[in-house]
């Protein structure tokens, strides 16, 4: 409220009235009240599409054990660390113990007070910290420098209890100098190819953490490389089907248009250009893509070509699952950890 009714005032006061005769008093007023009375008033809001917002929110649910398969890395270590500084997160370290300790204080970072399990192998190490977080030990599970692959085998173990029934997909959290919101991307790291069922699935899991960072209706757009369905094209046909799914309330209170293609979808003058009424577009908070490889380059290249912030998490499982990049620095690490802590 501050803001609009200070850029009001300002319109009007201090832009006509001030010029006008017995117009300062008036520009008194307009001082006075905003920058005093108002300036009192103010409260910080939640905005879920800045990471700065998201560590904020994070610190408030703060102190989530998070168990960590594969700390031996140097980018692992200082977001644990920069994590547990800000009351995040109590990490559990799962590795080589050795490595571990020997890495932190090469890097001049104490872990003297947190737990490591001392596990080798890729796959045992994956598997420990699943069975941490499924007997309760710990809250949330935290890839580190294990591969995917291996930590996902674990996860879908049906000796754990990680399992819902629904697809596990990827969830890309990403915040972008030239977007006015956060912007999700779902599926860049998880379902190589998905049918129409687990499109549905995906899209389900989506809207779960949309809501969760407190976006209560989403805007969804399903990408596509045009905007008219093609034989030739299953995602056109797919889109097509998830917007009939959206008009019978499978994915409750959402807006979801497809196929729709990337420039219409964030450009409504590029909508206009073509003579397209869009309901989402220059508006999208979450984006549909095909299949792995074009979320995957999509993601990154706008990492690297549009300097985008990013967390990922896996959505449709039991417990929270923080998934990453190996190649990701300390600062991505912890908008991930951050992401899962206020996501789930």
């Amino acid at each position: 409220m501050y803001k609009w009714t200070r850029s009001l005032f300002y319109n009007y006061f201090y832009r006509y009235e001030v010029r006008k005769p017995f117009g300062f008093p008036f520009y008194i007023v307009y001082y006075t009240y905003f920058h005093v009375v108002c300036r009192n008033d103010k409260k910080e809001v939640f905005m879920p599409g800045t990471f700065n917002s998201i560590i904020a929110e994070a610190v408030k649910k703060g102190g989530r054990k998070v168990a960590v398969a594969g700390a031996e890395g140097e980018a692992v270590i200082r977001a644990l660390d920069m994590a547990r500084a800000k009351g995040i997160a109590t990490p559990v370290l799962v590795g080589n113990k050795e490595k571990i300790t020997a890495l932190a204080d090469s890097i001049q970072v104490d872990i003297s007070a947190i737990e490591i399990y001392d596990v080798d192998g890729e796959q045992a190490i994956s598997e420990k910290a699943v069975e941490l977080v499924d007997t309760g030990e710990a809250s949330t599970l935290m890839k580190g420098k294990v591969s995917t692959p291996s930590l996902l085998k674990a996860v879908l173990n049906k000796q754990f209890d990680f399992r819902t029934g629904r697809t596990l997909s990827h969830v890309s959290l990403l915040e972008l100098p030239a977007y006015h919101k956060g912007l999700i991307i779902t599926d860049a790291g998880m379902v190589i190819t998905p049918t129409l069922e687990q499109k549905k699935e995906i899209v389900q899991n989506a809207v779960i953490v949309a809501n969760n960072l407190g976006i209560e209706k989403p805007r969804i757009a399903v990408l596509a490389a045009i905007e008219k369905v093609n034989p030739g094209m299953p995602e056109t046909e797919h889109a097509a089907e998830l917007v009939k799914m959206a008009g019978q309330g499978e994915f409750g209170n959402v807006v979801l248009e497809g196929p729709i293609a990337m420039d219409v979808a964030l450009s409504k003058e590029a909508a206009a250009v073509k003579g397209l009424k869009s309901i989402v577009s220059g508006d999208p908070d979450i984006l549909l893509v095909p299949n792995i490889a074009c979320g995957n380059i999509l993601a990154k290249a706008l990492i690297y070509l549009a300097q985008a912030k990013i967390g990922g998490i896996i959505a449709g499982a039991k417990k929270p699952v923080i998934l990453l990049s190996r190649a990701d620095n300390a600062e991505t690490k912890l908008n991930s950890i951050a992401f899962g802590v206020v996501a789930s």
